[in-house]
């Protein structure tokens, strides 16, 4: 904005905008005459109106093209009554692409994706990367254990397999646990769990030699990847189950890092003795695999 004089005998003061290539001008004659206020010696005295008032128009000028091309800013909220998404940006598509002369596996929109490499890490990011997650699976070999007939001071044994894959770098835990003690289905009577034997007796964390026949009762043993070896040293270290509601479940595998098939064999060990009431006995063993995140 600016204001300038024309001839001695006639002036106009001129105040330009330009915005969208439109030009607005305001014009106002002002004529020399001695006794007019207005005559060039007064204007040139005075302050204009648009020099006094010329900080207040810059603000002006200046808040309409802020307003008016300030870039736009697109934006949604990612959420429903069952979910909701924080994310800093919103990929268009992704995913694995493929012809018979071509394979693309690609991420688009998002800001920054690729493989990124460092000492010590390694940063994977993009839709292209998830086919390769592996993931998380717990098996039994074998659900349904079935002794048969007992002979009291002969112990008999039954084995399953549990097997774990997991994809997370943080690994993942089993743990174990019994409904009851192995329990007579039309009574009370109970097979009791096994204390090993009585030189070191076993506890449910804590597993000891089983290994004198006159020592009875139902315990287990367990070999293989990620098991606790300084706990089960050999295949005759055993321990009692855990009861349910009355005890926390014990660890039987467990693993910091990513699990391939990992799998660990379990020893059902039953001994009674002369004594024990006839009959079928039976329990419900459980197994809770969390993989950790």
């Amino acid at each position: 904005m600016f204001g300038f004089s024309r001839s001695p005998q006639e002036q106009s003061l001129t105040v330009s905008s330009i915005f969208h290539s439109a030009v607005q001008t305001i014009s106002n004659p002002i004529h020399a005459n001695q006794n007019n206020p207005h005559n060039p010696k007064h204007f040139l005295q005075k302050k204009s109106f648009f020099e006094i008032n010329k900080p207040i128009l810059y603000l002006l000028v200046a808040f309409i093209f802020t307003f008016c091309f300030h870039p736009t800013v697109l934006a949604d909220t990612l959420i429903s009554p069952s979910f909701q998404i924080d994310m800093s940006t919103i990929n268009m598509t992704g995913g694995n692409k493929s012809s018979a002369s071509y394979r693309l596996s690609d991420t688009v929109g998002q800001t920054v994706q690729g493989q990124f490499n460092s000492a010590g890490y390694i940063i994977k990011a993009g839709f292209q990367y998830i086919q390769g997650l592996t993931p998380f699976t717990f098996t039994i070999s074998n659900l349904d254990l079935n002794y048969g007939s007992l002979i009291p001071g002969t112990p008999s044994l039954l084995t399953n397999i549990l097997t774990v894959t997991t994809g997370s770098a943080y690994g993942y835990t089993v743990k174990t646990l019994e409904d009851h003690p192995l329990r007579i289905s039309n009574g009370v009577a109970t097979i009791a769990d096994t204390s090993c034997d009585l030189a070191s007796t076993c506890t449910q964390s804590d597993a000891t030699p089983w290994t004198v026949g006159t020592r009875y009762g139902f315990g287990y043993n367990i070999q293989g990847t990620d098991v606790d070896t300084a706990d089960f040293v050999d295949s005759t270290y055993f321990r009692p189950f855990p009861i349910q509601d009355a005890d926390q479940p014990a660890t039987v595998m467990s693993r910091v890092g990513i699990a391939t098939a990992s799998a660990a064999t379990v020893t059902y060990k039953v001994n009674i003795s002369g004594t024990q009431a006839a009959g079928t006995y039976q329990n419900n063993i459980q197994y809770i695999a969390i993989p950790s995140f």
